[in-house]
């Protein structure tokens, strides 16, 4: 466990930082540490979609006071659809990338032959999940987390809300903190 310390009037401060949640994949039994991903985090990234992708105009008519917006046009409606689900998509994509760069998991050698097996599957029918920004350990735990932890589209779902919701403590987690919570250290 790892200790958050402070110097104040040139004494330490601290306490115990508690160990990072727990989250356990239902499908496949598989248990990492998440952080989550914060408010600003998430609206910043959803205005950073918004710009790299612009919502469709709205069409104008004319009408008999002059030229209108018509946000009713049967297309402009499908359009627009089809332009929130695309940013809800990379969106949700995006934050799951985060979440997963986030996570902390151990990959051993038995995680790495399954990498690679579900990794030569996916290249067989042309899909490769590498990001050429990431480093090659974290394009390992990215691919095992969204591609081997998560077994199914429920996993995935379950996956992103723990790391998009407010996580409240239990009684007994609080009780333990104050228990462990040290008072001054000893100079």
């Amino acid at each position: 466990m790892t200790q958050l310390m402070e110097h104040v009037n040139g004494t330490q401060r601290g306490r115990i930082v508690p160990p990072l949640p727990e989250h356990t994949f239902k499908d496949s039994g598989i248990t990492i540490r998440i952080r989550k991903v914060g408010p600003t985090t998430q609206q910043r990234l959803a205005h950073i979609i918004k710009q790299e992708f612009p919502a469709p105009p709205v069409p104008i008519v004319e009408t008999e006071l002059g030229k209108e917006p018509n946000a009713a046009d049967p297309q402009y409606m499908i359009d627009k659809d089809a332009w929130e689900t695309q940013t809800n998509t990379e969106l949700t994509n995006r934050l799951l990338l985060i979440a997963a760069l986030e996570a902390e998991v151990m990959i051993d050698d038995r995680a790495r032959a399954e990498i690679a097996r579900k990794k030569r599957h996916l290249a067989l029918i042309g899909i490769t999940e590498d990001y050429p920004d990431l480093t090659p350990e974290e394009n390992e735990r990215v691919f095992y987390i969204l591609h081997v932890c998560a077994a199914s589209p429920e996993d995935l779902g379950e996956f992103g809300a723990a790391v998009l919701r407010r996580s409240v403590p239990t009684e007994e987690a609080v009780q333990s903190q104050i228990a462990t919570f040290q008072r001054d250290l000893p100079e």
